[in-house]
């Protein structure tokens, strides 16, 4: 698995050559990483456009075409700019030919609105001009229907144009034209607005071994229904997370310094072969702010787990042989691959298998009490999500009870927003905040 940080490493620098490949002469600012608090914009005329941003990292969306000349992993130049819900980071590329990116969405979509952000890549005269935009319900190369075709102005965020027709589909294709006479173009963010008709995706065959570069050498990640576990040999790694959609929101931890536990958390996209995935991360304590900083990738070579000896039971288990060591060394454990309905406490089918392993675990520690927390993110008010919290962890709670746990060990309590790990200012931030934690009492 590859770790780039975006420039914020020197060793990892010297391993796989400098972010800034020398497309320009003007020097990036420290914080030019993946996210980060965006300057003040110039409007153009409206308002951005309400709601989620379809087109958002953080909403499952994944490039499956780019310029030839840019890399997902650098992170001061690279199309993850466009998607990373930061106004300061930029996409950069030559412009000697058009710039094509196709965006697959999670789900079919109709969409009501687009909007493209140009201030803030140093160079005004990079900011696209002549732009078309198609859409395609058919696949990543054919059937796709026009959207728009207009001219940006020059260096301007929060530039919104209605789609009156709703085009529907799955692939969006960008084609940057021209831009206002720079070599290179550059773009800060291209968002999506409107309906998700369908709410189907999701992520299977993520089980196997994995390989990278830069001495992160194999990766091992076992899928056990909507949970994921596994581990990496940099630092004696290991991975747990779980699937929301078509997301894999991970916590990872290394040993460093003697045994200090380093964590960080992200979000994992896979190909559409399912043979290479990539993620964004920060560092578990970094809770205000949005930068994402850390670029990690790798290629799937086997569809074997392998071993990751540090979790007893591996091929067995493994979650909650992984949950077990957590309570016990730290006293509480993220349950990501607890999923529930939209708005509600109705706990999703496929996420059964994981609360049946923790039952197992509740029966084998015959004298743990736990306490089963809920925590949303900040969308719908805080009574609201207050209530909404404290209904899906007393789910839970319930589930666990039906599984033959004494209900005098059991306890559940919902937080709301009040204790977010995340900036609740983007969708990757809010999908992090999304959570049940168990906590041993």
């Amino acid at each position: 698995m590859n770790k780039h940080l975006a420039c914020a490493s020197v060793a990892l620098l010297l391993a796989i050559g400098a972010c800034d490949r020398g497309r320009d002469a003007e020097a990036r600012p420290a914080a030019a990483l993946v996210g980060g608090a965006a300057p003040a914009a110039t409007t153009a005329g409206s308002a951005a456009a309400p709601g989620d941003d379809l087109f958002a990292f953080g909403a499952g969306a994944r490039f499956v075409q780019k310029p030839a000349d840019v890399d997902y992993s650098d992170l001061v130049y690279g199309p993850l700019n466009l998607i990373d819900e930061s106004k300061i980071t930029d996409w950069t590329s030559t412009a000697s030919v058009p710039a094509v990116f196709v965006l697959e969405l999670p789900e079919r979509t109709a969409l009501s609105r687009l909007v493209f952000d140009s201030a803030g890549t140093l160079r005004d005269a990079k900011s696209p001009k002549a732009v078309k935009v198609e859409v395609s319900d058919v696949s990543a190369t054919d059937g796709f229907q026009p959207a728009l075709t207009t001219d940006l102005k020059e260096g301007l965020n929060d530039q919104s144009f209605d789609l009156p027709s709703k085009p529907t589909g799955r692939w969006v294709r960008l084609t940057v034209l021209t831009n206002y006479g720079d070599d290179y173009f550059g773009m800060t963010g291209f968002r999506g607005y409107g309906e998700q008709l369908t709410h189907t995706a999701t992520l299977t065959g993520v089980s196997g071994t994995y390989r990278g570069a830069s001495g992160w050498g194999d990766v091992h990640l076992k899928q056990e229904g909507t949970r994921v576990v596994g581990c990496y040999e940099y630092r004696q790694g290991q991975i747990a997370g779980g699937i929301e959609g078509r997301l894999l929101k991970v916590e990872m931890t290394e040993q460093v310094d003697g045994g200090t536990v380093a964590k960080e958390r992200g979000l994992f996209t896979f190909a559409p072969d399912g043979k290479s995935t990539y993620g964004l991360a920060r560092s578990a304590d970094q809770i205000t702010g949005d930068a994402l900083s850390s670029f990690y990738s790798a290629e799937k070579v086997s569809d074997d787990i392998g071993d990751c000896p540090a979790i007893p039971g591996w091929r067995g288990q493994a979650a909650k042989s992984q949950l077990s060591t957590e309570l016990e060394s730290q006293g509480r454990a993220r349950l990501d691959g607890v999923n529930f309905d939209f708005n509600s406490a109705t706990i999703q089918p496929a996420s059964k298998p994981l609360l049946d392993q923790i039952v197992q675990l509740l029966k084998e520690k015959g004298d743990w009490r736990v306490t089963l927390e809920g925590h949303t993110d900040n969308v719908g008010g805080a009574a609201f999500n207050k209530t909404l919290s404290a209904q899906r962890a007393a789910a839970v709670q319930a589930y666990l009870a039906a599984g033959g746990v004494a209900a005098d060990r059991l306890a559940a309590a919902g937080f709301g927003y009040d204790r977010p790990v995340a900036s609740n200012d983007t969708q990757a931030g809010r999908a992090e905040n999304r959570r049940v934690e168990i906590v041993k009492r």
